[in-house]
């Protein structure tokens, strides 16, 4: 009969997210994933693999929770153009201050792209996040809230590169004003396809 686990894994990848997102995969050991996350070396092997397996579930979890938040925000009752501007608009926050530690999406996009399994991941992360955006353009378009001559999957597609633009110069000191003109563009721009 196997051994009951005596670890919480909600807890684990949760402590797991918040080292690899303030220290990075590479700065991150296993001695520390041990001690901050409270769990022996022989659970983090067999229930992980490794530091590698414990990341790629970490990603995972990340990804997931943040951007499920952002779709519900997008398909959120009301307008759907008002809640693609309330998205956009929370990137702003970005220019004043980094939330606990950056996006791991970011990070695992700069430092993992020779990791085919890691980028599958973030891959799939980014596109449910375009497609997030692209769903609820197409419906602002059906309603009539957009130009007929815009085109929902290029602006979805901007938009999604402006995000992740902004998570990696979130990363520089000193781009605050860059995020915050970035941010002011892609209003105008989507203020600019808005139908009067």
């Amino acid at each position: 009969m196997a051994r009951p686990r005596n670890f919480e894994e909600a807890e684990v990848l949760e402590g797991a997210v918040k080292l690899f997102r303030e220290q990075g995969y590479d700065n991150t050991s296993v001695p520390q994933l041990i001690e901050k996350l409270g769990i022996c070396r022989q659970s983090l092997y067999k229930e992980y693999g490794d530091k590698r397996g414990l990341y790629l579930r970490a990603l995972e979890r990340w990804g997931q929770r943040e951007i499920d938040s952002k779709l519900i925000l997008l398909a959120s009752e009301g307008s759907p153009f008002e809640n693609v501007l309330t998205v956009v608009r929370g990137w702003a926050a970005y220019a004043s201050q980094c939330p606990g530690g950056g996006c791991m999406t970011v990070t695992a996009i700069v430092e993992t792209r020779d990791d085919k399994e890691a980028s599958a991941i973030v891959e799939k992360q980014v596109d449910r996040f375009e497609r997030g955006f692209l769903e609820a353009l197409g419906k602002a378009k059906e309603l009539g809230e957009i130009k007929p001559k815009i085109r929902p999957e290029r602006l979805a597609r901007t938009l999604i590169s402006a995000c992740y633009g902004i998570g990696v110069l979130n990363r520089l000191e000193g781009s605050a004003p860059r995020i915050r003109d970035t941010v002011s563009l892609l209003l105008e721009v989507l203020h600019n396809a808005r139908q009067s």
